[in-house]
């Protein structure tokens, strides 16, 4: 008995030494600048967001479609509202026996038309249906 105990203290060692020299591999392994302050990463998440202009929420339109995805239907978002991240299909509260069948369209900077949309979504403050959409881009 004593000599098991030994060894699992012997192997649990071993494993603990392993495990702490391939942290502290990793951890070296990271660029750090003259100055000492580590390279910062690119953030990914907002380059993204910069190339988007506005997102647009499509809903499928049948009988199973609840009242709050038929309501979302066309709504034209900016990539940063708030309501876009209480909504982002699939929607939890979405009624349909099937489930939220709903998806967010993403329309970046180059597309035709895209920067006076994104103009007006600006000045409504983010969020328009797809009627104010059509009446401001009238004008």
């Amino acid at each position: 008995m004593m000599r098991f105990l030994v060894f699992l203290i012997a192997v649990y060692l071993i494993y603990y030494l392993i495990k702490n020299s391939i942290k502290g591999k990793t951890a070296r392994n990271t660029y750090q600048s003259p100055q000492g302050n580590k390279e910062k990463k690119p953030d990914v998440v907002n380059t993204h967001l910069k190339e988007i202009a506005y997102v647009y929420y499509s809903s499928a339109k049948d009988s199973d479609t609840c009242d709050v995805c038929k309501a979302l239907d066309g709504s034209h978002l900016l990539p940063n509202h708030k309501m876009l991240h209480d909504i982002k299909p699939p929607y939890i509260g979405c009624k349909s026996p099937e489930g939220c069948r709903c998806t967010l369209v993403y329309v970046t900077r180059d597309e035709e038309g895209s920067g006076e949309i994104e103009s007006l979504l600006k000045r409504r403050g983010g969020m328009c249906d797809r009627r104010t959409i059509e009446r401001g881009l009238v004008r």
